[in-house]
């Protein structure tokens, strides 16, 4: 792992910092890369935690890592889940004053703690980058970067999976429409700060942009995202349609009238044509204004993403322990009835969210 020039000699308490992983893979070699950035990290911040989004059929694999490495949350998560899907838990899981979005396969190349301060700093969007692509790479990617404009995505050969968010800046992307598109791409938008950071040489030559199917995925979201854009294409050839039916309507009305002698069976054909041209651009019109408003005013939907979180880490009981914070500064005798339902009633929200 790539390490700094200068040794930091104190550690940074004013920031919580979360580090997000989806799908890891269950190997030996993977564990201690996850072990080197935990020691990586404590070696700079006072307070981490390391968040793994697991199925819940294979979490079990990843018990050693959660007795090895302290402040590791385990979220198992039922099965279908997608990777993008899992990575969008783990960014609403995370509790960090700045959160860490990346891969094992790519965090190698990286050294968090410069981007994770980079992004605290500058306070913008650390998004990792590999090395200039070759020109036929580009070639290949060129629609899906056209697309990608057309949505108001960034997207681009070059980007990677590795980004560092300050919580405002999460809280947008956790906003968005399609937030699961967003955490991978972020919005072409200048009310959101993106800046990039370069891996170091090799990590082309990982997998680092998932499989096939994934890929796929990505377009299909893409495409979806896209019918807003297209809708409004459809709204104006439907206008053009409707006024040119109607301009036809009044051109064989003025034939009609106008002149003597016409054609065997033109006038029929031509109102014909005229009358089935309005109606349609009418139709067309009134379809998509309609599915504009539709989406204009509808709220995000779907199904909630449930998690199950393994094992629990009290880290602010942590903070509270090593700044001799009393919590029982208040005499039995003044807590109020209203303060004793309150407390139960808050037990019970967490005993439904974490059970």
């Amino acid at each position: 792992m790539e390490r700094p020039a200068t040794t930091e000699t104190k550690r940074r308490e004013d920031i919580l910092v979360s580090v997000c992983f989806s799908d890891l893979p269950r190997d030996a070699t993977t564990f201690r890369t996850l072990r080197a950035l935990a020691e990586r990290l404590d070696a700079r911040f006072r307070f981490r935690e390391i968040v793994v989004v697991a199925d819940v059929d294979s979490h079990e694999a990843y018990f050693p890592l959660v007795q090895s490495v302290p402040n590791l949350r385990l979220l198992a998560v039922p099965p279908g889940y997608g990777y993008y899907d899992k990575r969008l838990v783990a960014a609403e899981e995370a509790i960090g004053d700045v959160v860490l979005l990346t891969r094992s396969e790519e965090i190698a190349f990286f050294d968090p703690v410069r981007l994770i301060e980079q992004a605290v700093s500058e306070n913008r969007a650390v998004l990792g980058t590999r090395s200039a692509t070759t020109l036929a790479r580009k070639g290949l990617w060129a629609p899906v970067i056209v697309l990608g404009r057309m949505t108001g995505f960034k997207v681009g050969p070059r980007d990677l999976q590795t980004i560092a968010l300050p919580r405002t800046m999460l809280n947008q992307l956790l906003a968005h429409p399609s937030p699961e598109l967003a955490l991978r791409f972020p919005p072409r938008d200048p009310r959101f700060p993106l800046t990039f950071s370069e891996a170091a040489p090799g990590v082309a030559r990982n997998r680092s942009d998932g499989t096939l199917l994934q890929r796929l995925q990505l377009t299909q979201k893409l495409l979806i995202h896209l019918a807003p854009a297209l809708l409004s294409v459809v709204t104006i050839t439907s206008a053009l349609l409707t006024l040119l039916g109607l301009f036809f309507i009044v051109y064989v009305l003025g034939a009609w009238v106008l002149v003597d002698n016409l054609a065997p069976g033109w006038l029929t054909t031509s109102a014909m044509l005229s009358l089935t041209a309005t109606f349609l651009g009418v139709s067309i019109l009134g379809i998509s204004l309609g599915m504009q408003q539709i989406i204009g005013r509808q709220e995000k939907a779907g199904l909630g993403n449930i998690a199950r979180e393994v094992n629990r880490i009290d880290l602010f009981g942590q903070v509270a322990s090593e700044l001799n914070v009393d919590h029982e500064g208040v005499p039995p005798s003044q807590v109020t009835s209203s303060d004793t339902q309150h407390v139960a009633t808050q037990e019970k929200r967490d005993a439904r969210q974490h059970g």
